[in-house]
């Protein structure tokens, strides 16, 4: 006769508590058809149905429980929703009002927050990695990075040779800026890009290039703002 090498019955029955219900609800009538046959007594059959019975009525009332408690959860996220959505359009109407009647007590009489003005942006990121390169058969493509966030914007300046100052060119959303109206044969050319928002700017690093007789680009120098 083979023997169990370890605890038969973890084995044999289910790990489930459903599983295990049913186990024990099927063998009962087969077990109590013969008890002495199998080694069992007729009272401990009837402790078992009991016990049975017992575990099965537990078992169902937590499940309808569970169900009743699914169903008012939805319920309850259902009403909230409702309840939000009027009420919502409730403070949208007395927020309206109030403007249109320009009267700042009627926030105060509803107990709810007047609108708050808007912060201000504040100045833009400063541009970097300006870089310049060489365009064909002549002019120069400026590439650089930064943000346009909260409607910023960028700014190009240039200075050519013999001007004191650099000149405003053009305002740009691009990281990037091609200049084809650089006059024929001018020997050098310097830029820098300006991060535009209302009535902040910040000027990145310049750059300047120096041609060549044939208007080749040799040299590219940056230079601080």
């Amino acid at each position: 006769m083979s023997t169990c090498r370890k605890d038969c019955t973890t084995t044999t029955v289910p790990k489930t508590i459903a599983g295990r219900l049913q186990f024990f609800e099927q063998h009962l009538p087969t077990w109590a058809k013969d008890p002495v046959a199998i080694g069992l007594t007729a009272p401990e059959l009837v402790s078992l149905a009991n016990a049975t019975a017992q575990a099965r009525s537990d078992y169902d009332a937590v499940v309808n429980i569970r169900v009743t408690a699914q169903a008012l959860t939805e319920a309850q996220h259902n009403s909230v929703a409702e309840m939000y959505d009027i009420g919502s359009s409730f403070i949208k109407t007395i927020r309206a009002f109030a403007e249109k009647t320009n009267d700042p007590n009627v926030y105060v009489l509803a107990e709810i927050p007047a609108p708050q003005a808007p912060t201000p942006a504040g100045p833009p990121e400063k541009p970097t990695e300006l870089e310049a390169n060489l365009l064909l058969p002549f002019g120069i493509k400026l590439t650089w990075k930064g943000t346009v966030s909260q409607n910023a914007s960028f700014g190009i300046y240039r200075k050519l040779p013999g001007e004191s100052a650099f000149s405003f060119i053009e305002t740009t959303r691009d990281k990037f800026w091609e200049d084809t109206s650089l006059p024929a044969g001018v020997a050098s050319v310097e830029y820098y890009i300006a991060a535009i928002r209302d009535s902040f700017q910040v000027n990145s690093n310049g750059i300047g290039l120096q041609f060549g007789p044939d208007g080749v680009s040799t040299t590219a120098l940056s230079m601080a703002a």
